[in-house]
């Protein structure tokens, strides 16, 4: 069960956004100044931050010199209750830019999470692992492998996140069996309305 001044924490203004950035850099320290403008959160509200996030055990403040050094737990307990709250998870934001960037080419149908991921039993740092349904009838698989790979790449120097694409043709999604039939059963980021 979630701790309710934890929630009362989190729904302040860029608690998430703090949360969300240091959990895409898992074995990074940031100074106060870095990380605000790492997740675009003012740098009085970060330092803020910073101590309430503290005393929830959410993240671990170190002195380096005149600075404070930030960094997000490895208190595995924590990283689970922090998975509760969807929005401070990099990867499904990761997972639903994405999307967002593959739905805008014609040949896509779907995007789908799998993996530790979709299981919800991910770790800061891990891949990213997302099936793309495309229309074999509009674009080849080289086509499409070349394009996610494109987005892909872009998200990873825009947020540090790895995101592992496997495409997948409408056709092969369609069997009966395999990986086709795992994949039905997986959360669904974004499909095409019809």
């Amino acid at each position: 069960m979630m701790d309710q001044s934890l929630l009362v924490i989190l729904a302040r203004r860029g608690r998430i956004d703090i949360v969300r950035t240091l959990k895409s850099f898992p074995d990074r320290d940031f100074s106060i100044n870095e990380l605000s403008r790492a997740s675009g959160v003012p740098t009085m509200t970060a330092w803020r931050a910073v101590n309430e996030l503290k005393g929830a055990k959410i993240i671990k403040v170190r002195r380096v010199g005149n600075v404070r050094s930030v960094r997000i737990t490895s208190d595995a307990s924590k990283l689970k209750v922090l998975r509760l709250v969807e929005e401070t998870d990099p990867q499904k934001a990761s997972a639903r830019r994405f999307a967002k960037r593959v739905s805008e080419n014609d040949w896509a149908t779907e995007c789908r999470l799998f993996g530790s991921i979709g299981r919800g039993e991910h770790i800061p740092g891990e891949e990213v692992d997302i099936a793309v349904v495309y229309d074999e009838d509009l674009a080849t698989e080289d086509t499409v492998k070349e394009a996610v790979g494109l987005i892909a790449e872009q998200l990873h120097k825009e947020t540090n996140i790895t995101v592992v694409p496997l495409c997948i043709s409408t056709k092969d999604m369609a069997r009966r069996g395999g990986l086709a039939t795992e994949l039905r059963d997986k959360e669904t980021v974004w499909a095409r309305k019809r």
